[in-house]
C-alpha cells in the first residue's frame, strides 16, 4: 500500500511540474508578428507602419512608425507593451507601459497612464482584421499581414 501511495504522489507531483510550466501561454493563430502599412497622405506623402507582435506568453507589441515619403527608414515612433486577452472575436491590449522610439533606442515614460484597447479580430490565412468602433471619429478597420 505504501508503494502504491508513494507512486500515486510521484506522479501528481510531476503532472503539477507538467502543467505549471507555461501556465500563460495562449494558443491562438493570433500568435506572431503582424505588419500594417498605411497609404501615404495625400498632402506629404507621409505614411505610418504599425508592427503588432503578440506572443504565446500573453504579451503583446505595439510598434507605430512614421515614415517620410519616399524611404523606407523610420522617421521616429512609437511602443505600447504589455498582456493582452482573447474571449470569442474579441481582444483587449492592456497597454502597460508607453515609449518613444528613435535612433534605435526605445525610452519608456514614466508619466505614462495605463490604458486598455479592445478591438474585434478576425483571421483569414495570412491576414488579421482589426476593428475598433468607438463611434466615427474613431472607428477604424486595419488589415495586418503576417510576417
Amino acid at each position: 500500500m505504501k508503494k502504491y501511495l508513494i507512486f500515486a504522489i510521484a506522479l501528481i507531483a510531476s503532472a503539477l511540474t507538467f502543467t505549471s510550466c507555461e501556465p500563460n501561454k495562449i494558443d491562438s493563430p493570433i500568435v506572431g508578428t503582424w505588419k500594417y502599412v498605411t497609404e501615404p497622405a495625400e498632402d506629404s506623402g507621409w505614411y505610418g507602419v504599425y508592427t503588432f507582435t503578440f506572443k504565446a506568453d500573453g504579451t503583446f507589441s505595439l510598434i507605430d512608425e512614421a515614415h517620410a515619403p519616399g524611404t523606407e527608414d523610420m522617421y521616429d515612433g512609437f511602443i505600447w507593451t504589455g498582456p493582452y486577452e482573447i474571449n470569442g472575436d474579441i481582444i483587449t491590449i492592456h497597454k502597460e507601459k508607453m515609449g518613444e522610439l528613435r535612433d534605435g533606442k526605445t525610452t519608456y515614460y514614466e508619466d505614462y497612464e495605463p490604458s486598455d484597447e479592445q478591438m474585434k479580430f478576425a483571421i483569414s490565412g495570412d491576414k488579421l482584421t482589426l476593428t475598433r468602433d468607438y463611434g466615427t471619429d474613431y472607428a477604424w478597420v486595419a488589415v495586418y499581414i503576417k510576417q
